[in-house]
């Protein structure tokens, strides 16, 4: 198979990136007649891997091996796969070897591949701050654009991968952040813009809607229900890290429209902003009855709750989360 070199390692959790290569695998694979092996879960063991990589095919054409979840081998264990990743490219041996590690590669197995003149691609996740720029580049991809803040508050409303660890790699926030965005650009269609009103309209599901129910309440001063619906999502297992950003989102829109207002700039808002005139209309509602002195001491409250919940209070976030919403609402 012209162009694959022996051995490929493919190390580094940025799961998205690992799930676009192992699809270019199989597409290349397809492609070229070869024929593709999967190893993974418990069916991924060093042993496993030696005898698929080692084993004469019955049927003519190159072998593509993947053993997925090499992060779990142990050193003890490793033998059988670093003697077969050593027998590559002898001869009668048309086979490739493709290893995914999530965590750094043991020196055995790394040593392996290079011995025989194999690849090694990390494959990093983006940082926090090139997030929502990631974003944006995958929806060119996608035959759309993603306004920047609409880009922020798909990060809000999801978490950042770099501090929001799931026990399944398949629910990885990076990957409900592309799954998110396919739905959108379906949504908005090809040659579209995305933009932060989409992106509320279409949110990650009852959770997101209940969210923006409970800023709504908080924002507009009904007290019982912010409290009421916030228990809820506790209660659901929301964290309160998403909870707090969303409501310094929603009280910052409604602090910097009332600061607009009370400048005598109330018709620049839409322009300013960037906003739709349905949600101009609704924020300026709550902005008036509440009034910009209210706001911009809530979001005080705010930031010192984003500190109490990230570990700067005694307290435990839930009650830390509770006891401020009912201070900002009303």
């Amino acid at each position: 198979m012209a162009d694959l070199k022996a051995a490929y390692l493919f190390t580094g959790d940025d799961e998205v990136k690992i799930d676009q290569a192992r699809k270019r695998l199989a597409a290349r694979a397809e492609s070229d007649g070869a024929m593709l092996e999967v190893l993974s879960g418990d069916a991924c063991t060093p042993q496993s891997f030696a005898t698929a990589l080692t084993s004469p095919s019955l049927l003519p054409g190159h072998r593509i091996v993947l053993a997925d979840g090499v992060e779990n081998w142990r050193a003890a264990d490793v033998g059988p796969a670093v003697d077969a990743l050593e027998q590559l490219g002898q001869a009668g041996m048309d086979v490739t070897a493709v290893l995914i590690c999530r965590k750094k590669p043991l020196k055995a197995i790394d040593g392996a591949v290079a011995a025989v003149g194999g690849e090694l691609r990390e494959f990093k996740p983006p940082s926090p701050r090139e997030m929502p720029g990631w974003l944006q580049q995958q929806a060119e991809q996608l035959g759309v654009t993603l306004e920047p803040r609409a880009a922020q508050l798909m990060i809000e409303l999801t978490g950042e991968p770099a501090k929001q660890a799931t026990a399944s790699r398949r629910y990885s926030p990076k990957r409900r952040l592309l799954s998110e965005l396919q739905k959108l650009a379906l949504m908005v269609g090809p040659g579209q813009a995305i933009a932060v009103e989409d992106v509320e309209l279409c949110g990650s599901g009852e959770a997101t809607s209940e969210i923006f129910a409970l800023t709504d309440a908080a924002v507009g001063g009904d007290r019982d229900r912010a409290i009421r619906i916030t228990e809820q999502l506790l209660a659901a297992g929301e964290p309160p890290p998403r909870i707090v950003a969303m409501l310094a989102r929603s009280f910052g829109q409604a602090q910097s429209v009332a600061a607009l207002v009370e400048s005598g700039r109330g018709g620049e808002i839409a322009e300013t902003l960037k906003m739709q005139p349905w949600l101009v209309n609704k924020i300026k509602d709550q902005a008036s009855r509440r009034g910009g002195p209210a706001l911009r001491a809530a979001l005080v409250k705010i930031a010192r709750l984003d500190s109490a919940v990230k570990g700067g209070s005694a307290l435990d976030p839930q009650t830390e989360l509770l006891t401020t919403v009912a201070a900002i609402s009303g």
